[in-house]
């Protein structure tokens, strides 16, 4: 299931998973590890993508990655859910 995720979606995800509340659509090209979100809430973070998506992307839910690439992981096109 493609479901379209986007930026206010990812932003409200990584909201309820711990991510700092001045958090912006510009640091959704930054590391997990960059906004400071440990292995817990990465999990969470996946879990709750997948609620939104029905794909299973914890694997790709790293430190090094972003939350735009896990975006992509499950469906999500950025160009499209963004305006750009």
């Amino acid at each position: 299931m493609d479901v379209p995720v986007s930026d206010q979606d990812m932003i409200g995800i990584l909201l309820a998973v711990g991510a700092d509340r001045s958090i912006t659509v510009a640091d959704l090209d930054s590391t997990f590890e960059q906004l400071e979100l440990d292995s817990l809430a990465r999990a969470e973070f996946a879990a709750k993508l997948k609620e939104r998506t029905g794909v299973d992307a914890e694997e790709q839910t790293t430190a090094d990655a972003t939350p735009n690439a896990v975006r992509l992981t499950a469906g999500g096109d950025t160009s499209v859910t963004t305006g750009r």
